[in-house]
């Protein structure tokens, strides 16, 4: 992994997006959030367009985020929102060009795609929140602290959330439960062995919850991962009570060969955890439950 440089106060951010189309209201109090820290803005060309589903066709998308990349002015990569979309543009990025210029890049839901294509390049993300979505709400998100370079600070796992018991270490993977298990039998699955594999989502039923963990189980993602860190989980409409759902993460997994945490902040939150992926992560979850990460995240 080549860490990208850390982000710095007077940095320009580009915002991005490969996915749907953006709420120009909320994208304007995320910027003006960010402006207010003192960050400079760099537009996509295509981020405020509207085309069916997306923020633009699938050309225009994928040109719009490579130009912010490959513009030796823009100094991270932020993108505006989640949705869908984001698989469908990488078949047309240059991931060669995009890993030679390493650049934070921030974002999560459905840019779980895009963070697997690099992760697999050798390119570091950050799984956090997004310039239309929490940026817009929130105030006191650590996405400025953990881009900085600082240590990002030890979750201590309460003893209701330890799903299975054991301990692991490796390079954090994941994101979007539901993105992951569509890539599934694709050129851009998931690689996890020797690593530690995490998930969230928001809007599944438990079923349905159950049939993507299936899915993931028998194409062999769990196959030798070394933990797995479970954060949001909300059903849709919150028709299943949270203790359904930890119930039923603990049916299936108390039995896992490998060490099971649930109830990680982050994901989709109004305030979530900004985490490092492609970075490594220790689960101890025996004497003192814990997940501590074990190096900075930028240079």
């Amino acid at each position: 992994m080549t860490l990208p440089p850390r982000l710095e106060r007077g940095a320009k951010i580009g915002i991005a997006a490969i996915s749907g189309p953006v709420d120009e209201g909320r994208l304007d109090a995320g910027i003006a959030r960010l402006r207010a820290r003192g960050y400079g803005i760099v537009e996509a060309a295509n981020l405020r367009r509207r085309e069916g589903l997306f923020a633009g066709s699938d050309a225009e998308r994928a040109r719009g985020y490579e130009a912010l990349v490959l513009d030796p002015t823009v100094d991270a990569v932020f993108f505006a929102r989640g949705g869908y979309g984001a698989v469908r543009v990488l078949d047309r990025l240059e991931g060669d060009r995009i890993v030679e210029r390493p650049k934070i890049h921030l974002g999560s839901s459905d840019l779980t795609a895009l963070f697997a294509y690099l992760g697999a390049r050798g390119l570091p993300t950050f799984y956090g929140p997004m310039v239309a979505v929490e940026i817009a709400e929130e105030e006191g998100l650590d996405w400025e602290s953990v881009l900085s370079g600082d240590r990002l600070e030890t979750h201590r796992v309460g003893a209701g959330d330890v799903i299975a018991e054991g301990s692991g270490e490796g390079p954090l993977v994941g994101g979007c439960l539901s993105i992951l298990a569509s890539l599934c039998g694709t050129a851009h699955a998931l690689n996890a062995r020797g690593r530690v594999l995490f998930w969230e989502d928001i809007g599944e039923e438990i079923y349905r919850l159950d049939r993507m963990l299936t899915q993931l189980e028998r194409s062999g993602t769990f196959d030798q991962i070394q933990g797995m860190i479970i954060g949001s989980v909300v059903s849709r409409d919150r028709a299943e009570p949270p203790e359904n759902v930890r119930e039923y993460l603990r049916d299936r997994f108390r039995e896992a060969p490998f060490p099971v945490a649930a109830g990680l902040p982050a994901g989709h939150l109004r305030r979530p955890r900004t985490l490092p992926l492609g970075l490594a992560v220790r689960v101890d979850l025996e004497s003192e439950p814990r997940v501590s990460f074990s190096e900075k995240a930028a240079a």
